[in-house]
């Protein structure tokens, strides 16, 4: 009789089955090896829309001594990660001013990228391939999937350029997934391809859950002999993935969804795989909160699992009717921040607090997720950077310039976080001396900076990233 689920426990128990390797890393402490392994380091990339008003997005305070808690407050969401932040101040899509396209279209091509925007195709697309497809090459091959690429709620419809920041090293879109029991089947699915014989399928699946079952009942039985931390951290990953199935399973418009297992049959194997939602859900707007949360669970499970390593998920709003604004979001707000007439003024400026707060919440809803996942003697969250970034700062003028960014996460200890940074001089303006598109950006901060920091900080030895006009790396962050 085995006295201890360790790791090679596991794995002899599980015979070879592709549910052994995720559930091992789950419970991963369990052998010498593993207690003397460091987590590894993981990267985010979240990309949202509107840009923000600066007095109300920008922390009060000094450096170190920063706080949230203000009114208006855009980030006041964040306000209990406050160690875990770096708020940056006066990052610049400096090559978007001195090589083409600047604006809404240019942002989320290179956010990620670093480079210039190229048109010759008909498209908007960068020269280079996103932070995400390099970090997933050089982290993310011990891994099931190199990166994952996910939206919260696809808008324009196809890879439309606000719905993408994802490129491959040609300028190619990375395809992305919206639908989260989608997500959930490549995860830890298994299921058979969608073109196969429905006899064949229901078959394949009933094997699987059948050796499923095997697996996990034996797991079962040796829970209680395993030390406390890995039995609480089993069963904290088994609900959560319960949790998961059953409210992709609520949302389904099946006429006979697939019966959510109790805890006791999942594991990073994932369980029996949910119904898919139907495109009227998915195209749903007022169910976008909940697609979205249920995206950032799978983050988390997918960490938890080891699954992957680099995720990148953008989050739109065109509107958000669950915060009673029906209006469009970007017309009838974002570019009416300039309105000086007032209560019109407030009324814009007090819904845009809104909207801005409300993505900030989804932010530190992950960052509270990752922090329940134990690791070694920290955290999920303790290991893993998230880049929040936006595609505007001024939104009323279509400026690229001091665009919203935040750093969260511990960073595996990679930065200093808990701190307020001004990239550049707080009130300096490098529009104030520009010529005008293709001519140099005087005292702008060039965001491919940051991307070269991360790049670093993940083991990339590069000193550019995306455009080769800006070398080095971002002072201060470490």
């Amino acid at each position: 009789m085995l006295r201890q689920l360790s790791r090679r426990n596991l794995l002899q128990l599980m015979g070879g089955s592709a549910a052994a390797l995720p559930l091992a890393n789950l419970l991963g402490t369990s052998d010498a090896h593993a207690q003397t392994t460091a987590p590894p380091l993981r990267f985010i990339a979240i990309f949202t829309p509107h840009g923000c008003l600066p007095e109300f997005w920008n922390p009060q305070g000094g450096e170190t001594d920063f706080t949230l808690d203000f009114p208006n407050s855009m980030l006041l969401p964040l306000q209990p990660h406050r160690s875990k932040l770096l708020v940056l101040n006066g990052i610049d899509y400096r090559v978007l001013y001195e090589h083409g396209l600047t604006g809404h279209e240019g942002a989320p091509v290179t956010f990620l990228t670093g480079s210039k925007v190229n048109t010759s195709s008909g498209d908007d697309l960068p020269d280079s391939a996103s932070l995400d497809q390099v970090l997933g090459n050089a982290i993310g091959g011990t891994t099931r999937f190199r990166s994952l690429q996910l939206n919260a709620w696809e808008q324009f419809g196809g890879q439309h350029v606000y719905n993408s920041i994802s490129f491959t090293g040609n300028g190619s879109r990375v395809p992305f997934e919206r639908d989260p029991a989608a997500v959930y089947q490549r995860l830890f699915g298994n299921a058979p391809p969608p073109a196969a014989d429905p006899a064949e399928a229901d078959k394949a699946i009933a094997r699987r859950r059948s050796l499923l079952n095997f697996l996990v009942k034996d797991a079962n039985r040796l829970r209680d002999r395993l030390a406390a931390d890995e039995r609480q951290k089993l069963e904290s990953h088994l609900a959560a993935l319960a949790d998961i199935e059953r409210r992709i399973g609520s949302l389904s418009t099946s006429p006979n969804p697939t019966p959510t297992p109790v805890p006791s049959e999942s594991a990073c194997a994932g369980g029996v795989v949910p119904p898919a939602y139907g495109l009227d859900q998915l195209g749903n707007l007022n169910r976008m909160p909940e697609l979205t949360r249920l995206h950032l669970d799978l983050i988390v499970r997918a960490f938890a699992c080891d699954l992957t390593r680099v995720v990148t998920l953008t989050i739109p709003g065109p509107s958000m009717p669950w915060l009673q604004i029906n209006e469009d979001v970007h017309n009838d707000l974002a570019h009416r921040l300039d309105v000086t007439t007032e209560p019109l003024r407030t009324q814009i400026r007090t819904k845009m607090v809104t909207v801005q707060r409300w993505y900030a919440e989804q932010v530190a809803y992950l960052m509270t997720q990752l922090a329940s996942v134990q690791e070694g003697s920290g955290t999920a969250l303790d290991n893993t950077l998230i880049l929040w970034g936006n595609e505007l700062g001024d939104a009323a003028g279509h400026m690229n310039v001091r665009v919203p960014t935040v750093l969260a996460g511990g960073a595996g200890g990679r930065f200093r976080m808990g701190r307020f940074l001004h990239a550049r001089p707080a009130g300096s303006n490098p529009l104030s001396g520009w010529t005008g598109p293709g001519t140099p950006l005087p005292g702008a901060i060039a965001h491919n900076k940051l991307l070269v920091s991360i790049a670093q900080a993940f083991g990339v030895n590069v000193n550019t990233f995306g455009h080769p006009d800006y070398t080095g790396p971002l002072a201060g962050l470490t």
